[in-house]
């Protein structure tokens, strides 16, 4: 101790003792929070998880991105699985709960939006951090990710209020009391829900820019099995109705999270802890996530709006048209866990060798996570197209509900080697940090095409030919992301050869 001092005092003798002291005590606190950092990032280094993250710059890349999609894909199964559960057991309920749920589902993609573009910046920096080897850097934007999350879980708060969140409904479409009551009592959970969520989020991304893609899966399956087991109890013997379902998927969230937290304790990697101590440095790490973050969060939040004007379409048709959109989006989920399996995989791989600045690895990164989608997904879609009612079936729909369901499903299945290429582009704009790109295709998708394809297709074709603004509008945004990645590898070569030519 005295060693430290006298380094930094030797030549304040002449300095009063009140001020020589508090010089000492804060260059000696400067020292100490040094020499925890630094301790911090060989802890890191050293770490079981090391050469996991060592293998993202040096591994086989197929069987390394094979690897690390396979527990991804499993836990987007899963994730999405939550959800199917809940509307299963509700659709059980009559049309009038499974319709508010439906209501409900452009809010839980807003929320979600504004969720991935926090993860979509802290996974980006981290990864870019950790190819650079600045473990210490990696940690303080993860923990600065999770403060962030934390502060937009406060968008929730008007739904527990039933004035704002009924105006909120109203806004969706529904007219009706029955419907709206119904919507209030599931999305009232959603607030003491989210703190949960967001630290699942941050954390499953942590781990995934270490790649460790294990534990993700391991708290998903935590979640869905504490759901599984508690809706059909809240729901029927308790009598709690639609509102089992919001309290039962609560709990399951709270133990993920539990789990979560001792596993990064034990770890040995980068550990962000529940509460983290305020500071202003989050401040700046707060701009650069949502620099990267909010282009994504826009753009998965144009679904929700572009959800909610085709809603409004639905609804001219009657309920049943609105509950078939909602058992089709819940069942080509499944078919979505492949591929965003895949990319959950293929971002943090990018953005490691991006920091690396290896661009052929990363192009032959994204040329094996296609090969991988398309391989998987020509299953899931094969089953999903030929027997769509064994699914649709579990949601005991009416006759005309069913029907509809099935045309949603068939047309949405032809788009997907459209998506599979826009989802694997857009992990190259997040990754590199220019997730605008990706913004811009989603928007095209969302509110430019799918919209008024929709009204088009049901001027000219009913509710039989509605569904054709899926596939349609899957494909102009694909040719946009084409466009998009071939401007941004070029800008690529550009940065990475003036910097060689800097360091020469």
């Amino acid at each position: 101790m005295e060693t430290v001092e006298s380094a930094y005092c030797k030549d304040a003798e002449h300095l009063p003792r009140s001020v020589l002291l508090l010089t000492r005590y804060t260059k000696l606190r400067a020292v100490k929070r040094l020499a925890n950092m630094k301790g911090l990032e060989t802890k890191i280094m050293n770490s079981s998880l090391a050469q996991k993250q060592a293998d993202l710059g040096s591994a086989p890349v197929m069987p390394l991105l094979l690897r690390m999609a396979l527990p991804s894909m499993g836990m987007m199964f899963l994730n999405t699985l939550v959800f199917l559960v809940d509307s299963i057991f509700v659709s059980w309920l009559g049309e009038v709960p499974i319709a508010s749920m439906s209501l409900s589902l452009p809010v839980a993609i807003t929320y979600f939006a504004l969720m991935e573009g926090v993860v979509a910046g802290t996974t980006a920096l981290v990864g870019q951090n950790l190819g650079r080897g600045n473990g210490r850097q990696a940690h303080m934007i993860a923990v600065s990710g999770l403060t962030l999350a934390y502060a937009l879980c406060l968008v929730t708060l008007p739904l527990a209020f039933r004035g704002p969140s009924g105006w909120i409904f109203r806004s969706l479409g529904a007219d009706a009391e029955g419907i709206i009551g119904e919507a209030y009592l599931y999305n009232f959970w959603w607030f003491f829900m989210a703190p949960f969520i967001a630290y699942t989020f941050i954390s499953n991304s942590v781990f995934r820019c270490q790649g460790d893609t294990m534990t993700p899966l391991i708290a998903m399956t935590i979640a869905n099995a504490v759901n599984i087991i508690l809706d059909p109890i809240f729901i029927f013997p308790m009598g709690m109705g639609i509102e089992g379902a919001a309290i039962a998927t609560l709990i399951g969230r709270v133990a993920s999270s539990v789990y979560l937290y001792f596993k990064m304790k034990r770890s040995g990697g980068i550990f962000i802890p529940v509460l983290p101590n305020a500071r202003r440095a989050f401040l700046k790490y707060w701009r650069l996530i949502a620099y990267i973050g909010l282009p994504v969060a826009i753009s998965t939040g144009s679904v929700a709006l572009g959800f909610g004007w085709i809603n409004r379409i639905l609804y001219g048709f009657g309920n049943y048209a609105v509950v078939a959109l909602m058992m089709s989006l819940r069942i080509e989920d499944f078919s979505f866990t492949v591929i965003v399996g895949v990319c959950a995989a293929l971002t943090p791989f990018l953005a490691f060798n991006y920091g690396r600045r290896d661009l052929p690895r990363m192009i032959e990164g994204m040329k094996s996570a296609s090969i991988i989608a398309c391989s998987v997904i020509l299953v899931v879609g094969s089953i999903l197209f030929i027997s769509p009612r064994l699914f649709i079936n579990l949601f005991r729909p009416t006759a005309e509900a069913a029907e509809a369901a099935v045309l949603s499903i068939r047309y949405a299945i032809s788009a997907y080697p459209f998506i599979i290429s826009q989802f694997i582009m857009n992990a190259l704009f997040v990754a590199t940090g220019r997730s605008f790109y990706g913004t811009a295709a989603q928007l095209v998708r969302s509110i430019f095409i799918r919209v008024p394809s929709a009204y088009f297709f049901a001027y000219m074709f009913g509710i039989s030919g509605i569904w054709l603004f899926q596939p349609v509008s899957w494909f102009f945004a694909s040719l946009l992301s084409v466009f998009f990645t071939a401007v941004l590898v070029r800008k690529i070569k550009q940065e990475f050869l003036l910097e060689d030519i800097r360091n020469a």
